[in-house]
C-alpha cells in the first residue's frame, strides 16, 4: 500500500469511528486499523483536536475500544517482542499519544468525567476484545511485576489467577507500564539482553524480605590492594562531603527496593554511573564486609554496540506516549494543583514501575552526555546541518520527560541506605508511602564524586552552548541547543534534591563556569516578554547559590570570557558580572521583572561581604541604583519601597566593613554621590509629602509596584547567619506571607507572553500611598545609614582639602591612592553580623515552577502538537 493510499485508508477508518458505532467484535475493522502504515505526523494531522473531542463526547464506546485495543497491542508486544509486529506497535503508540491528552481533559484533575474514570481506572474492565489475540493479555502477566526482593521478579501463575478472579489491573496502569517496558524492548529501543537470575550466597534465588533491621556482616571478601592514591583521596573527599551534608555513613538493611539499574547494559548513554565502554559502577564499592551476589546468567555486553543511537526514532515515539500519559496536571487550575494528586504520574514514579532505574539513568545521561559542539562528524563546522536530528530530538524529549517525572510526589530521601551486597536500596516502608517518587530518590542519592563531576560538566557544557554557538568564527557553524530551558529546570531540580551536588560544585568545581551562561541568558532575555519565566528561574538559581559563603568567595575569580552581547566593558571578577547583569535587569529590563527586584538585590547583598574588589563599572552602577530607588517615583510608589534602599545600604556596609581594602572605587563613588545619602538622612515628613504629591499628581498612579517585589522576597527568602542559623528579624514577614496566601496569583508570571500562570484577574485600583509619621519612623529605623554617614564624615573633608590645595583640579587616580592609605579602623561602627538570605521553598514557588515547566513542555511539543491549548487550565494561553 502506497503512502497516499494508506493515508486515505486511515482517514476512512477515523471517519467511521467518529460517524458510526463500531462494534468491539468487528475484528476485521480493528485489525486493519492497526496494520495501516502511518507516521506520527499523519496521525496528528488526520485525528484533529475537534475530531478527537467528537470521538470522546459522541462515540465514547468507540474511543474506549480504541484505547483498550491499543493498550492490549502494546501489552502483547511487551510479552512477545517479535520484530514483525513493531510497526503495528508504533501505530498503537501514535494513536494513544494522540488521544490520551483528550481523555485526560476529562480525567480526575480535569472535568472528572465518570466514563473516563471507569475506562482508565475502573476495575473489572471487560471492554477488551479477542481480535488478533491481543486482548487476551489484558488481565494477566503482561506487565505484572512486583518488587519482592532485590530485583523485580515475576508473580507466580497461582497468584495471578487468584488476582484475576478479583479484579484486573486498570488500563491506565497497563499503558504506563507498557510504555516503560517498551523503552527497553530488545531490537526495538535497545540491544538484546538477558535478565539475570540472582542468588543469595546460600544458593537460593533472592526473593526478598520485608525485614528492615540493621545487622553486621561476618563474611570477608578480598580487599582491593591496588587502589591508587588518587582514588583514595577522592573517596575521602566524597566521605567528608557526605558528613558535611549531614548524610553520615550508609545504613544497612537486609532487603529493599534496589536503585541500581537491572540489567545495566540497556541504559542508553554513558554518564552518571556508566563508563563509555558500557560498564556500570552504581553500587560497586570496596567494602570488605559486603556479600557477593552470584548470578545464573550474565548479561553479555558488546562495547561497540553500547549506547547505540539506531533506536532513537522509536525511543522518541514511546517517550512522547509516556509524556502524554503524565500530562493531566495541564488540566488542573493552578490554585487547585496538588503534586500528589495525579494517579497517572504516581504509577510512573512508583517503586514497582518497570525499568524505572534504567529509565532515570537513560534520560539523565542522554541529556548530560550530549555535546552540541561535537554532535556529528567530529565537530566539523556546519556538520550539524547535514546530520539527522533524531538524536537532538531525543535529547530534547528526554529532558522534558525527566523534568516532568521529577516534578510530582515528595522529595527523595538523600540518606544512603544499602543492602547486604552494598547496593543502594530503598526500604519497603519508605517505598510504600504516599507520594514516593523513585526518580526523585535516584537523583537525591547520586553521591559519588565522579558522578557529581560528570553531572556538573554536562550542565556547564550544555549551558555554555547558549553563547559559544554565537561566538564562532564562522557564523552559525555550531548547532545551538534549543532545550536550554529544560536544562535549567533540571539544574534547579538537582540543586533542590541533591544536597551533595550544591556542596560539590561550590567546593570542588569552578562554579563561575555555570554563572557565566546564567548571567548571559538573563542579560539577553531581559526585554523579551516571552522569557520572563526564564529570568525568574535563573534568578532563583542565583539566589540558591548565593546563600552559600563558598559561592561569594568563588566569584572573586577574574572574568575574561567574551560574551556575544552588549555587556559593558569592565575589568573585574565574576561578582562584577553578576552585579552588572542584575543592574541591567532593573534599569533596562521588562516591567514584568519588577517582582524580582528584591531578589536581584538580595543576590548582590549575599555575595557583598566576600567581594574583594568592586570594579569601577560595578561601583558606579550600584550607586546609580541607590539614586534610582531613592528618587521620589520609586520611594513613594508603595509603603515598602524603601526596602530596596535598605538592601543597597547593607551591600555598601558589608563591603565597607569587611572588604574596605581594595574597594576604593566603590568608596569614591559613594563620596561623589554624597548628596543622595544626605537627602535621605535629612528627609522630613513635609518634604516627603511634597515630593510624593509632585511625583504622583492626583490623576496618576505609580507605575512601579514595590510591594509586589517585597511579596516575592518575603515568600522565597529566609534570613540566616554565616553558620546557617535562622535570624528572626524585628520586621516579621508573617503578615506579608498571609497577605500573599490570600492572593497566590499575584506577581507570578510564566515563561512566555502567550502563557500566563497562576491566573490573570485584575487586582483593581491600588490605594494611593501617602507618607505618614509612622512610615517615616519605620523608614529611618530600617535604613542602616550610620556606616555610610561615618565614612562620608571622614572622607569628604579629605577630598575637599585635596581640591582646595590643587585649585579644584584633582585626578581621580590621586584620590584613589589617598583612599588606599587611609584606614577606617576606629572610625566606623562596630562591624555588624553578616546576614545571609537563603532561598526558602514554599508551595507558591513550587506551583510556579510546575506551571513554568509545563509551559515550556507545551510550547516545545508542537512538532507534532501533542497537547491542544483549548482546555489547558494550569496556565492561560492567548
Amino acid at each position: 500500500m502506497g503512502a497516499s493510499a494508506s493515508k486515505i485508508k486511515f482517514r476512512e477508518s477515523l471517519t467511521s469511528l467518529i460517524s458510526r458505532d463500531v462494534s468491539p467484535d468487528d475484528a476485521e475493522f480493528w485489525d486493519e486499523l492497526w496494520k495501516i502504515p502511518s507516521s506520527a505526523d499523519e496521525v496528528f494531522e488526520l485525528l484533529t483536536p475537534d475530531n478527537a473531542r467528537r470521538l470522546r463526547d459522541e462515540r465514547f464506546d468507540n474511543l474506549a475500544t480504541l484505547f483498550t485495543q491499543a493498550t492490549a497491542q502494546l501489552c502483547q508486544i511487551v510479552e512477545t517482542p517479535y520484530t514483525i509486529y513493531f510497526d503495528q506497535a508504533l501505530n498503537c503508540v501514535r494513536v494513544l499519544t494522540r488521544v490520551l491528552p483528550f481523555l485526560l481533559e476529562k480525567g480526575d484533575l480535569g472535568e472528572n468525567d465518570p466514563n473516563v474514570e471507569a475506562l482508565c481506572w475502573g476495575e473489572n474492565n471487560n471492554t477488551a476484545v479477542d481480535g488478533g489475540g491481543a486482548a487476551s493479555v489484558m488481565g494477566n502477566s503482561t506487565v505484572k511485576r512486583t518488587f519482592t526482593g532485590d530485583s523485580e521478579s515475576q508473580v507466580t501463575k497461582e497468584e495471578e489467577e487468584e488476582e484475576e478472579e478479583d479484579s484486573q489491573e486498570p488500563l491506565a496502569l497497563l499503558v504506563v507500564h507498557a510504555a516503560m517496558h517498551m523503552l527497553f524492548l530488545p531490537q526495538f529501543t535497545c540491544e538484546f539482553y538477558e535478565e539475570e537470575d540472582e542468588e543469595d550466597d546460600d544458593g537460593e534465588v533472592d526473593s526478598g524480605s520485608d525485614s528492615d533491621v540493621s545487622f553486621d556482616e561476618d563474611e570477608d571478601n578480598d580487599k582491593d590492594t591496588d587502589v591508587t592514591l588518587q582514588k583514595k583521596r577522592l573517596a575521602k573527599a566524597d566521605k567528608e562531603s557526605s558528613l558535611e551534608a549531614g548524610l553520615g555513613k550508609p545504613r544497612r538493611i537486609r532487603k529493599g527496593v534496589r536503585l541500581s539499574p537491572q540489567p545495566a547494559g540497556i541504559v542508553w548513554a554513558p554518564g552518571v554511573g556508566f563508563t563509555n565502554d558500557g560498564k556500570c559502577h552504581i553500587g560497586a564499592n570496596n567494602d570488605p564486609n559486603r556479600r557477593v551476589r552470584r548470578t545464573h546468567k550474565k548479561t553479555v555486553l558488546n562495547p561497540e554496540a553500547a549506547y547505540t543511537r539506531k533506536y532513537d526514532k522509536n525511543r522518541i515515539e514511546v517517550l512522547r506516549l509516556l509524556l502524554a500519559t503524565c500530562s493531566d496536571p495541564l488540566f488542573s487550575p493552578a490554585d487547585e494543583y496538588n503534586p500528589l494528586a495525579s494517579r497517572w504520574m504516581s504509577v510512573a514514579v512508583a517503586a514497582d514501575a518497570p525499568n524505572a532505574s534504567c529509565l532515570f539513568y537513560s534520560l539523565l545521561n542522554t541529556v548530560i552526555s550530549y555535546d552540541p559542539s561535537n554532535s556529528s562528524f567530529g565537530g566539523v563546522p556546519y556538520s550539524s546541518k547535514l546530520a539527522s536530528d533524531s538524536h537532538v530530538k531525543l535529547v530534547d524529549l528526554s529532558a522534558q520527560v525527566l523534568c516532568v517525572l521529577l516534578d510530582c510526589g515528595l522529595s527523595g530521601n538523600p540518606l544512603p541506605v544499602q543492602n547486604h551486597y552494598g547496593e543502594p536500596v530503598v526500604s519497603y516502608s519508605e517505598a510504600h508511602k504516599g507520594g514516593f517518587n523513585m526518580f526523585r530518590v535516584l537523583l537525591a542519592r547520586i553521591n559519588d564524586g565522579k558522578d557529581l563531576n560528570t553531572l556538573y560538566r554536562g550542565f556547564v557544557r550544555l549551558l555554555r552552548n547558549t553563547f559559544e554557538s554565537k561566538n564562532t568564527l564562522l557564523p552559525s557553524s555550531q548547532s545551538r541547543l534549543e532545550c536550554y530551558q529544560e536544562i535549567l529546570i533540571l539544574l534547579w531540580k538537582t540543586l533542590e534534591e541533591n544536597p551533595l551536588f550544591l556542596d560539590f560544585i561550590l567546593t570542588r568545581c569552578d562554579v563561575c563556569e555555570m554563572v557565566v551562561p546564567i548571567c548571559y541568558i538573563m542579560y539577553t532575555s531581559r526585554q523579551d516578554a516571552s522569557k520572563i519565566g526564564l529570568v525568574h528561574l535563573c534568578t532563583f538559581i542565583l539566589l540558591k547559590l548565593s546563600g552559600e559563603r563558598s559561592f561569594g568567595v568563588s566569584l572573586n575569580r577574574p572574568f575574561r570570557t567574551k560574551l556575544p552581547c552588549d555587556l559593558p566593558l569592565f575589568s573585574g571578577s565574576h561578582a562584577d558580572l553578576v552585579s552588572i547583569t542584575l543592574h541591567k535587569m532593573i534599569v533596562n529590563g521588562s516591567y514584568r521583572l519588577v517582582p524580582l527586584y528584591s531578589c536581584f538585590l538580595t543576590v548582590i547583598c549575599n555575595i557583598s561581604p566576600y567581594w574583594r574588589s568592586v570594579s569601577l563599572v560595578s561601583s558606579v552602577k550600584l550607586v546609580n541604583l541607590f539614586e534610582l530607588f531613592s528618587s521620589p517615583k520609586f520611594l513613594y510608589s508603595g509603603d515598602k519601597a524603601y526596602k530596596h534602599l535598605a538592601l543597597l545600604l547593607e551591600i555598601f556596609n558589608n563591603i565597607i566593613q569587611y572588604q574596605y581594602n581594595g574597594n576604593q572605587h566603590l568608596v569614591y563613588a559613594i563620596v561623589r554621590r554624597k548628596d543622595a545619602f544626605g537627602r535621605l538622612a535629612s528627609l522630613t515628613l513635609p518634604k516627603a509629602i511634597q515630593q510624593c504629591s509632585k511625583a504622583f499628581p492626583s490623576h496618576l498612579q505609580p507605575e512601579y509596584d514595590a510591594d509586589a517585589a517585597e511579596q516575592v522576597a518575603a515568600l522565597s527568602i529566609q534570613n540566616v547567619d554565616e553558620r546557617g542559623n535562622p535570624i528572626h528579624a524585628a520586621d516579621s514577614r508573617e503578615d506579608k506571607s498571609t497577605k500573599r496566601a490570600n492572593n497566590p496569583a499575584k506577581s507570578w508570571e510564566s515563561n512566555e507572553d502567550t502563557v500566563v500562570t497562576e491566573g490573570s484577574s485584575d487586582p483593581g485600583v491600588k490605594e494611593r500611598f501617602t507618607p505618614s509619621e509612622a512610615w517615616l519612623a519605620e523608614l529611618r529605623s530600617s535604613l542602616p545609614l550610620e556606616t555610610v554617614n561615618r565614612l562620608l564624615q571622614h572622607l569628604v573633608p579629605v577630598v575637599d582639602d585635596m581640591c582646595e590645595r590643587q585649585n579644584g583640579v584633582v585626578d581621580e587616580t590621586e584620590i584613589l591612592e589617598v583612599f588606599k592609605d587611609i584606614t577606617m579602623v576606629g572610625l566606623l561602627p562596630v562591624p555588624h553580623a553578616i546576614v545571609i538570605r537563603k532561598y526558602q521553598p514554599n508551595q507558591y514557588t513550587s506551583i510556579w515552577f510546575t506551571a513554568f515547566m509545563w509551559g515550556v513542555v507545551f510550547l516545545r511539543s508542537q512538532q507534532p502538537p501533542i497537547f491542544d491549548a483549548e482546555c489547558i487550565e494550569l496556565f492561560q494561553i492567548s
